[in-house]
């Protein structure tokens, strides 16, 4: 680092003293830079009151998932309330385009659905949509605990399947 600065200081100084072979001509500006990837729009983080809402009084949490051979439900208020965990407070402010939902999540307080989530988990995609009224409205990323969780998931549900493959 120290020699780049010199080496800059030195280029500098000599550029400065040369000035009698007239005006120096303007350096082309460089290009604005091109992200190769088109990022979306994100949303605000999911408001506390509504996440309180789950935490309190939370009855059951139902996943979907896309492409994996099974879904599943929490019930118990402790693996409600970890899952809740799972849900970083740092909203998502753009996403790549090409994320995908991995899955469906449902929320249900006094037995109505009272939120609902696409969660996205792949590389470089790894955070919930919460959509209220079919809408996208809030985003947050997904926390460590979560990935693991999913993580465990996955792994279990390859595992299943190469169990269930015929030998």
């Amino acid at each position: 680092m120290r020699v780049i600065i010199i080496l800059s200081l030195f280029l500098f100084i000599s550029c400065k003293g040369d000035q009698s072979k007239g005006p120096a001509k303007a350096a082309p500006s460089p290009a604005p830079a091109v992200s190769s990837v088109e990022m979306k729009p994100g949303f605000p983080s999911l408001p506390q009151n509504v996440l309180m809402n789950i935490w309190d009084n939370g009855q059951m949490i139902d996943y979907i998932f896309h492409d994996l051979p099974f879904s599943m439900n929490q019930t118990e208020l402790n693996s409600i309330r970890t899952n809740l965990t799972y849900i970083d407070p740092k909203p998502v402010d753009s996403y790549p385009a090409t994320c995908k939902p991995f899955a469906r999540q449902f929320y249900q307080v006094g037995g109505d659905i009272v939120l609902e989530a696409d969660i996205y988990f792949s590389e470089g995609c790894k955070f919930y949509v919460f959509v209220e009224g079919g809408k996208a409205k809030y985003a947050n990323y997904m926390a460590e605990a979560g990935t693991n969780f999913f993580n465990q998931m996955v792994k279990q549900a390859m595992e299943a399947r190469s169990n269930a493959a015929p030998q």
